[in-house]
């Protein structure tokens, strides 16, 4: 069994507090104590994605997001409840200028069958992801990988949104699609295939949804929501092509 990354530990020790009653403010503060217990900085705290500068910096150093929310849920004072399926997404910059990102989902008590089936699929998915990330395959190889496992179990994906590269930048080249989008034909992908090499770092995630795969952002601006109602569930590790 492969030694856990400080991110891992993080994000573990985390969800072990993810229960009914604690806010997600909580679960925030204790993954910002735990980045400074490992001498790392946060990756999340102050970012700004490309091309919407108007937002400012994301507030905290944990993404926290409930049931319908996808991505990017911005702790605050709401408290968990029995049933609730809880995304934690974490970020950090390591000692060695090398970033790190990862994301799991909780289930929080008794959740319905649906949810538990989803976060195993997800599940499923990212493990599928990562045996695909090898030398010589391409980032399609990841993306049909993670899309066969939801077609499996119909899930949707979240449409849109996927893995990254990551190095001494959170977000780098390549994107990796967690479906495979097709011009007009239906037979060419939209992006080229891009090879994967030794060395390559690579953050894959999944995001799968239990009805529709379509998202908005709320009003807060950062927070991506499910259209139509259902619950969403999201997986992610860095990993390093060999």
């Amino acid at each position: 069994m492969s030694k856990k990354s400080i991110l891992e530990v993080i994000l573990d020790t985390v969800a072990s507090a993810t229960v009914a009653g604690v806010s997600t403010k909580t679960l925030d503060d204790m993954a910002a104590a735990l980045i400074t217990l490992h001498k790392c900085e946060p990756a999340f705290l102050g970012y700004t994605p490309t091309g919407n500068a108007s937002l400012g910096g994301y507030p905290n150093v944990l993404c926290v997001s409930v049931n319908g929310e996808v991505i990017h849920g911005i702790p605050s004072d709401r408290k968990l409840e029995d049933g609730d399926v809880v995304k934690l997404d974490c970020g950090i910059k390591m000692p060695d200028g090398q970033y790190d990102d990862g994301a799991l989902t909780v289930l929080v008590g008794d959740c319905s069958a649906i949810a538990r089936k989803l976060v195993k699929s997800t599940k499923e998915a990212l493990e599928a992801g990562i045996k695909q990330a090898k030398v010589g395959n391409t980032n399609h190889d990841i993306t049909m990988a993670i899309e066969a496992i939801a077609k499996r179990d119909g899930f949707a994906v979240i449409h849109g949104y996927g893995g990254h590269g990551i190095s001494t930048i959170l977000h780098d080249q390549p994107h990796i699609s967690n479906e495979m989008v097709y011009k007009a034909d239906g037979v060419t992908p939209v992006d080229e295939p891009v090879i994967l090499t030794p060395g390559l770092r690579l953050a894959i995630e999944p995001m799968f949804a239990s009805k529709r795969g379509y998202v908005k952002t709320a009003a807060d601006g950062w927070t991506l929501q499910i259209v139509g109602g259902g619950v969403a569930a999201h997986f992610e590790k860095t990993v390093m092509i060999k």
